[in-house]
């Protein structure tokens, strides 16, 4: 793997893990710092909207300046604020410094995709976002895995501490990318030169006016909106579920996460790549690859959220591992053909801003509002997470409805880009 890619996957890695690594010590940072526990869940999904809003404005200026100088300077903020965080005496303090390092991280993601799509081939992309996806997973649960497992043995601060070291780490090997030149591996644009779109680009009203005309973008939005608001919780709470609702110590809990979630790092690449030998043959092949895993993942939660047991039923407990490992796996081969599909059908010189727009109104303001769903749900079931990851996968089956415009209106957009490049 090239060296430009390693890094931008390392920098997935950290920067994922920052939006999930207080939430399994949701009880004890809430406890230290004398405020209630659903607190918790309003300042993570406060950071996840903070963090869509400056995405925007990262991905405009990525549009216009160089994409590696901009992860340079937003990596080393969000990298600062995390270490600051351990300073938090309160509900307020914690929350301003979240906020603050949520500033820089907003822009990894639509910077990261932007690039990745101009390092790697068309024929390819599917796959190269299944490794993202998975990493991007990796990354949640090891903000998870680290306060898991620490949070038994040390204080809150600690795993922010290991975090943000390796953001400064990030912040150094940043500097070794080489950008690639915008839109040098298209198929349905044409390769544009760097003289006339580098620098001195701006995004113009016109370009947006094109993007709205290419109805598989907007339904992809839609989609993804729709499906974060379903599952956006899911992952972040999932060790607080099960210490609070099946009395699992945090320990057990998570190991409980690494083996349901970590089941999306295979599936990522592996949907991806069966994607991109789909699209070879039929234009539709990535999505329907995502109908399949959204009908099968929904089933399979619906039915393992509809369980219940305690810590000492195990058989119990491993038919819910069972299913919720299965109902994982195939979840996470929806993101990676969804974002490979608008790197393909979107112009060069503003996918940047695309993949922001996608990160803003859908994946981060979809989870934002799962996770204030999920709190709702936290206090209308009497303090159990059970209950909503059960009414969540049931609004993430219904999503199918949104993928039949997409599945419509796919081959005809392809087809009209290419009528444009002749």
């Amino acid at each position: 793997m090239p060296k430009n890619t390693q890094i931008l996957i390392l920098l997935t890695l950290f920067s994922s893990a920052l939006f999930s690594i207080i939430t399994p010590m949701a009880e004890e940072i809430s406890s230290a710092l004398h405020f209630e526990e659903n607190q918790v869940v309003f300042i993570n999904s406060i950071f996840l909207m903070v963090g869509a809003i400056s995405s925007l404005f990262w991905a405009l200026l990525g549009d216009k300046f160089s994409r590696k100088n901009l992860l340079i300077i937003s990596t080393l903020e969000w990298s600062i604020l995390t270490l600051l965080t351990i300073l938090s005496t309160d509900f307020l303090s914690l929350l301003i410094f979240q906020i603050i390092a949520a500033i820089g991280f907003g822009a990894a993601l639509p910077l990261v995709f932007s690039l990745i799509v101009d390092l790697v081939d068309a024929e390819s992309r599917g796959k190269k976002f299944g490794v993202l996806s998975a990493v991007y997973v990796l990354g949640n649960g090891l903000g998870q895995m680290l306060s898991g497992f620490l949070i038994d043995y040390y204080t809150w601060q600690t795993p922010l501490l290991i975090v943000s070291i390796f953001g400064f780490v990030c912040t150094g090997l940043l500097f070794l990318v080489k950008e690639p030149v915008r839109g040098a591996k298209d198929k349905l644009y044409k390769t544009i030169d760097e003289s006339a779109l580098g620098l001195g680009y701006k995004v113009k009203l016109k370009d947006f006016k094109q993007i709205w005309k290419i109805k598989t973008t907007f339904w992809i939005l839609v989609f993804n909106f729709a499906m974060f608001i379903s599952i956006g919780a899911i992952s972040s709470f999932f060790i607080s579920m099960l210490k609070k609702d099946y009395d699992l110590s945090s320990t057990l809990a998570t190991f409980f996460m690494i083996l349901v979630f970590g089941s999306q790092v295979p599936s990522g690449p592996l949907f991806g790549k069966l994607g991109d030998k789909k699209y070879e043959i039929d234009k539709n092949g990535r999505i329907k690859i995502v109908l399949y895993c959204l009908i099968g993942g929904s089933v399979f939660y619906i039915i393992a959220y509809s369980l219940y047991f305690i810590s000492n039923e195990i058989s119990i407990a491993i038919v819910f591992l069972a299913l919720s490992f299965v109902g994982a796996f195939l979840f996470g081969g929806i993101d990676p053909l969804t974002q490979a599909t608008l790197g393909e059908i979107n112009p060069p010189q503003i996918r940047s801003t695309i993949y922001s727009l996608n990160y803003l109104a859908t994946i981060t303001f979809g989870r934002s509002i799962s996770l204030l769903l999920l709190g709702q749900f936290f206090l209308i079931f009497n303090n159990h997470y059970s209950p909503g990851y059960f009414i969540l996968s049931i609004m993430a089956l219904s999503c199918i409805l949104l993928l039949i415009p997409i599945l419509k209106f796919l081959p005809r957009d392809i087809e009209n880009i290419k009528s444009m490049k002749s």
